[in-house]
């Protein structure tokens, strides 16, 4: 009884160890994660076609929902608002003050609201999807630019592959139109 007591407690822990925050400092890591107080500059100017709060960039091209191959790193560039008419947006430097990680399924409708799972394996059976949008959400300010909401770069990945995007395939994806500077604060 002992024996199985310690061994359940030793794989607990293990477990738990498992699923601690890695805190590398390596940026080439796959393991690194964008720190607050980091910053994105937008090298050119954005326009926001009307009726849409997002534009993309893919292999440094700005382009459409519907243009981006969305099993490759992709960054989505948003804004807070909707309107009628296209809007510009300037060159500026935002600060990254928030970055979160998801996992979101790609064969869930949109209006379907499940509880949170914190397993992406238990939520594959739930919906028995294979392929995953893994997004690391990084929300921006500016203080000449407020409408600037976040830069979510991301990609569908395979559920027994699943990796978030490393600094470098952001990089990439942004190619001269953006430029992510890390705070190595």
């Amino acid at each position: 009884m002992i024996y199985l007591f310690r061994v359940t407690l030793i794989s607990l822990l293990v477990m738990l160890f498992a699923c601690s925050v890695n805190d590398t400092k390596d940026e080439s890591s796959l393991y690194f994660a964008v720190p607050v107080g980091s910053v994105l500059k937008l090298n050119t100017e954005v326009i926001i076609s009307g009726d849409q709060v997002a534009s993309y960039v893919q292999n440094g091209k700005l382009m459409s929902y519907a243009a981006v191959d969305k099993y490759y790193p992709n960054c989505k560039f948003e804004i807070y608002t909707m309107s009628e008419q296209s809007r510009k947006i300037e060159q500026d430097t935002f600060e990254i003050i928030k970055v979160v990680d998801e996992v979101e399924s790609s064969s869930i409708q949109k209006n379907t609201q499940l509880a949170v799972l914190g397993n992406a394996y238990a939520f594959g059976m739930l919906d028995r999807s294979h392929v995953f949008n893994y997004a690391t959400m990084m929300y921006l300010k500016s203080e000449k630019q407020k409408d600037v909401y976040r830069m979510t770069c991301q990609h569908w990945e395979d559920l027994r592959d699943d990796r978030y995007l490393t600094i470098e395939q952001m990089r990439e994806a942004m190619g001269e139109v953006f430029t992510l500077v890390i705070n190595k604060g």
